[in-house]
């Protein structure tokens, strides 16, 4: 999740990109009773960066997060090495203001992933919620997640 905070500038139309290498703490708390999280991440970063049209990949021992950016719109995929999952998303970034909503194939339905918040160069903050489907693996939750660098 580190990977999905690591950020923007705060604007989808800046002249310049953001470079988002660094080391991110992240931390979530769950409002589903699934208690508070931890951990940090050392993020590279290959591309043009946020802020700017084109392609930006993150990457972390945990998993990359390569995302495609037009104006507003946000397309990409997040690949997750610990679980050997990947999956595509759609977004929007706007000002600081970002949403994300992926999903991915489990079982006979689907496991899907929506955060939204507000981001800039060194923080992010926002609120998700991973849904499950009846078979998916995992264990569904809400909460909220903040982000430093």
């Amino acid at each position: 999740m580190a990977l999905l905070f690591a950020g923007c500038n705060g604007t989808s139309t800046a002249s310049t990109a953001t470079n988002l290498a660094g080391n991110w703490t992240l931390t979530t708390a769950s409002t589903q009773g699934h208690g508070n999280t931890s951990s940090t991440a050392t993020v590279t970063q290959t591309g043009v960066g946020l802020g700017v049209n084109g392609t930006t990949t993150l990457s972390s021992v945990a998993g990359s997060i390569s995302i495609t950016q037009s104006g507003t719109a946000l397309t990409g995929t997040i690949t997750n090495l610990l679980t050997k999952t990947s999956y595509n998303f759609t977004g929007t970034l706007s000002g600081s203001n970002f949403t994300i909503n992926g999903s991915i194939p489990c079982g006979s339905t689907t496991h899907t992933t929506s955060i939204t918040g507000t981001i800039t160069s060194i923080s992010a903050q926002g609120a998700y919620v991973f849904a499950n489907g009846s078979g998916c693996y995992g264990t569904a939750d809400a909460g909220t997640i903040t982000a430093t660098k």
